[in-house]
């Protein structure tokens, strides 16, 4: 379909690393009775970020926390944008905008839009796996109601059952060990507390600061140092 071409093409020449487009009818509720459709957009950590964090240092990595956030609502508001200029309606789900519960849950998360959307599945640490960056990625979504070519899902993890490295590496002792398949609460192998818990710690160990930021799991991640070659 253009339409998809067109957005991919824009949102790549912006300066996304990844996008995906998914299909909000096969969650099989009516999430929303204006929207359908999902774009997820992706930017990628650097090498020297990860590296640096792997080797104990989290300064780099802090900082490009705070700048891809910041990039991906710049690119989830111009996809909107784009849209809207084409007679679409869309709705950028920005950060400061999601609600989440005491458990750290979402009504949308956007790894589920990054399943369906066929960018990956979820690793045993919770997080999005991607072929081409591991799990040294962002993400945001945008809503639309523009019928768009949407991916396959991607409905199993690709974690091995024997590797344990997250989960070894783990200070918040938050992974399970357990492989992520479509349909499997969170919480039956991954504890999102346990994790927040343990990286507010952590930044405060490493930088002083009263936030929630570790990312051991990504940096030390076979997939991600596969992608980042290291």
């Amino acid at each position: 379909m253009v339409l998809t071409k067109e957005i991919n093409s824009f949102l790549l020449n912006k300066g996304a690393n990844i996008v995906g487009f998914a299909d909000l009818r096969l969650l099989g509720t009516n999430f929303s009775e204006n929207f359908n459709f999902g774009i997820v957009i992706g930017l990628k950590y650097s090498k020297k970020a990860i590296l640096n964090n792997k080797n104990g240092n989290l300064n780099q990595y802090y900082k490009e926390f705070n700048e891809l956030n910041k990039r991906l609502d710049e690119l989830a508001i111009s996809c909107a944008d784009f849209l809207e200029d084409k007679g679409y309606s869309s709705s950028p789900q920005l950060r400061n905008q999601i609600k989440v519960d005491d458990n750290y849950s979402s009504k949308l998360p956007y790894k589920t839009l990054a399943t369906l959307a066929g960018l990956g599945g979820i690793g045993k640490c919770g997080l999005l796996v991607t072929k081409d960056f591991g799990s040294a990625i962002r993400i945001i979504i945008v809503l639309t109601n523009a019928k768009l070519d949407c991916g396959k899902p991607i409905e199993t993890s690709s974690c091995p059952y024997t590797c344990n490295i997250c989960k070894n590496i783990c200070p918040g002792n938050a992974i399970s060990g357990r492989v992520w398949i479509k349909g499997i609460e969170r919480d039956n192998f991954y504890n999102a507390n346990s994790c927040s818990e343990s990286a507010k710690m952590y930044a405060n160990e490493k930088l002083g600061v009263n936030d929630t930021i570790c990312g051991l799991c990504i940096s030390n991640c076979p997939f991600t140092r596969k992608s980042l070659k290291y």
